[in-house]
């Protein structure tokens, strides 16, 4: 495990050729803005890339449109889904539905348990999101509007403050701040399962360019 980022960051999100971050950075010593740098794994160096850059691997090709529509565009999660359709969440609980075209679709606060969800992959016509404060990740089901299926529970140890989620091929990987520890999800039959744990709390995890990326409360870590 290498630390190549030991600031602390808004996000990371991938890119075709690693992933980008987005950082807080002090501007004239008295406020601050946000930059973005791409970290290549080709170069395994970090340069400043547009914003436009940022948006259109987030957000998909209709990046401007949302962006215009959501104006923070920054902390929040965005999954695209097959179709071209893209799920933004809050931390809140404020979630936005937009079509392939980036028109906005439907927009609301979710809410399991008089608890906000916090983040969003895509899996189907559903995307899958996490409830911290219930120790529990839950489906959305975009076509029918409701919450279809819950992992976890509020007094179980299967997740411990999950924070966000990603899914490759069949199975999807949480992140739980509370454990230290990424846990995977059989999506074929939901068994749950130890990937990694660490010695601090993790925040993100996602795979681009064959490598794997996580967020520490340290930094930013290559695997």
């Amino acid at each position: 495990m290498k630390k190549f980022f030991p600031f602390e960051v808004f996000d990371i999100i991938p890119c075709p050729d690693g992933i980008i971050l987005s950082q807080k950075e002090l501007f004239n010593g008295t406020s601050y803005k946000v930059s973005f740098l791409q970290y290549s794994v080709i170069t395994g160096k970090l340069s400043p890339v547009t914003k436009d850059f940022y948006q259109l691997n987030k957000f998909g090709e209709n990046y401007a449109k949302i962006c215009e529509e959501i104006g923070d565009y920054i902390s929040c999660e965005a999954t695209v889904f097959k179709n071209g359709s893209v799920a933004v969440v809050y931390s809140s609980g404020e979630t936005g539905i937009f079509d392939a075209s980036g028109k906005p679709v439907w927009t609301g606060d979710l809410i399991y348990k008089d608890c906000p969800i916090n983040g969003a992959v895509a899996d189907g016509v559903y995307f899958w999101t996490t409830v911290p404060l219930q120790n529990s990740i839950i489906n959305y089901s975009i076509p029918h509007k409701k919450f279809s299926m819950r992992i976890g529970s509020e007094n179980s140890q299967t997740f411990s403050e999950p924070v966000s989620l990603s899914i490759y091929r069949k199975e999807m990987f949480v992140c739980n701040a509370g454990s230290n520890k990424i846990r995977k999800v059989n999506l074929s039959n939901y068994l749950v399962s130890d990937y990694k744990r660490f010695d601090e709390p993790v925040y993100k995890y996602i795979r681009s360019a064959l490598k794997e990326f996580v967020i520490l409360s340290s930094g930013v870590y290559v695997l």
